[in-house]
């Protein structure tokens, strides 16, 4: 096959705007592979920080425009470098990002392209029993394994998670496979049944009630577990609150620096254990990989809506609106 130069992309042309444009596709070199994606799916909370261009991390210069969003993907390899090792052509793969372009002006992740130029040690081939489909969620799902990994959990440890979006489903689950009893809270009702059904063994709608009171009369001494994904300084105190002493706490969300101020008195009071897990490593998206291919992580069931790529405008928007009722967004790229 001849490798294809132009191909499409979802882009940010300036904040707040979405196109379906093309890009270069960079030229192979003796250790990359050629991928058709299949799937990609977005991440919520991030690609509108991206869109909106309000994503700021520590040391790392402003978003610029226009930006190529999104990294994660899974697809089918069609073609290999000369060097390439265990990956041959027909193998179905997790990809994070295409390769950026040469003279690409703008930022790039590179992940909602239609073929991916990636160095082979970068993908992740499949297991059989897990589809493009699944696997094009990896990512986000092992940013949930990575923050329901960290503490110590023993048969019946009480856990909560604090937000019911995709890091907030995929962290309870995680829990719940390991032993925890969880009950997961929200705002949202849409979230909770997919929850109460796929991702703990409780649900609580905190809209409504106050979840404070809630679990103080069910665990008078605190919970074992609290895990916060809700991104809000006033939520993580709220799970110290919930947390006995020498409780575990799992900062799990993405903190923006007006949100990020944490009162170390806090956690010195019940002598809380913090963990802040960040990023991703091959291990743990590998092992992220094995509980979705063992049915102990549910993928597919999240997800709320799938679009053909000429939609994927209408995902974005759903994105900024508020009032949108969605979880797992998927864009079908065949």
């Amino acid at each position: 096959m001849n490798q294809p130069r132009k191909v499409r992309a979802v882009i940010f042309p300036e904040p707040g705007r979405i196109s379906i444009g093309e890009v270069d596709l960079p030229v192979m070199g003796p250790e990359d592979v050629l991928i058709e994606i299949e799937y990609t799916s977005i991440s919520n909370g991030t690609e509108r920080w991206c869109l909106t261009g309000k994503l700021n991390l520590p040391g790392e210069p402003p978003l610029e425009f226009p930006h190529v969003p999104g990294y994660q993907a899974a697809g089918t390899v069609l073609k290999v470098g000369r060097k390439v090792e265990i990956i041959t052509p027909g193998d179905r793969v997790f990809s994070r990002n295409c390769r950026q372009p040469y003279g690409w002006k703008g930022s790039w992740w590179g992940g909602h392209v239609q073929y991916h130029v990636a160095d082979f040690k970068a993908v992740i081939k499949l297991p059989e029993k897990v589809s493009t489909y699944k696997a094009s969620a990896l990512l986000l799902a092992q940013v949930g394994y990575n923050g329901a990994a960290k503490p110590q959990v023993t048969p019946g440890s009480s856990a909560v998670v604090i937000g019911a979006g995709l890091v907030g489903q995929y962290a309870a689950q995680v829990l719940r496979h390991r032993g925890a009893h969880v009950i997961i809270s929200d705002l949202l009702e849409s979230r909770l049944r997919i929850a109460e059904k796929y991702s703990a063994n409780e649900v609580f709608n905190s809209s409504c009630k106050d979840l404070v009171s809630y679990i103080q009369n069910k665990y008078p001494d605190g919970v074992d577990i609290a895990l916060e994904t809700s991104s809000s300084n006033k939520t993580i105190r709220m799970a110290i609150e919930l947390l006995r002493y020498e409780g575990q706490l799992i900062l799990n969300g993405f903190y923006p620096v007006s949100e990020s101020m944490l009162d170390w008195h806090w956690l010195r009071g019940k002598e809380i254990i913090t963990y802040c897990p960040n990023s991703r490593t091959r291990p743990r998206l590998e092992a992220t990989l094995r509980l979705i291919q063992e049915g102990h992580l549910k993928v597919k069931e999240l997800v709320t809506h799938e679009l053909k790529l000429r939609d994927a405008p209408d995902a974005y928007r759903m994105l900024l609106d508020r009032s949108a009722d969605f979880l797992g967004i998927v864009i079908n790229w065949k």
